[in-house]
């Protein structure tokens, strides 16, 4: 059981991280902008995008900066 939910965490950053990695993009923003404008370290906006792990304090500030708020969907999966 263990490892199918790690599997879902692994996915559920990803997808958080590309949703992150899209906004900046759509805005045809540079990583090192955002951090500056940000005050959050560079290493820490594109180890989120690439969904290595999720710290909340900065993904507020993210979400602040780009104007958004979070919206929860749920879908139905497959069970392993």
């Amino acid at each position: 059981m263990s490892k199918y939910y790690n599997e879902i965490d692994k996915q559920t950053l990803r997808e958080i991280g590309y949703a992150l990695w899209q906004e900046r993009n759509a805005r045809r923003l540079y990583l090192r902008t955002v951090a500056t404008q940000t005050n959050l370290p560079a290493r820490i906006i594109e180890g989120m995008e690439i969904g290595k792990f999720l710290q909340y304090s900065a993904f507020r500030r993210l979400l602040n900066f780009y104007g958004k708020r979070i919206r929860i969907v749920f879908e139905e999966c497959r069970e392993n």
